[in-house]
């Protein structure tokens, strides 16, 4: 089962693709739009497990990818650590 997490990073990982290909017109605002949306869903929602602490990361890197915020920061070490320790 898909986490509500991965489902809306997906939306927004797929939106900003899109809008990048779409002409510069209306249709590249609504996917921008959509990603707006996304983004603010994934990041409202709770995360549950480490997979959707992994996704909300990759959010936020893409967002800001600049490591020398905290934020930044925080989401480097979260991608760089594996899944395994309990």
């Amino acid at each position: 089962m898909t986490s509500p997490i991965r489902k809306a990073t997906m939306a927004a990982l797929g939106a900003d693709r899109r809008c990048w290909k779409e002409p510069a017109t209306s249709d590249a605002e609504t996917q921008m739009q959509r990603f707006g949306v996304a983004y603010r869903k994934a990041i409202r929602t709770r995360a549950r497990t480490f997979a959707d602490l992994q996704d909300k990361a990759r959010l936020v890197m893409l967002c800001n990818p600049k490591s020398d915020t905290i934020e930044g920061s925080l989401a480097r070490d979260i991608l760089a650590m594996k899944g395994g320790a309990e």
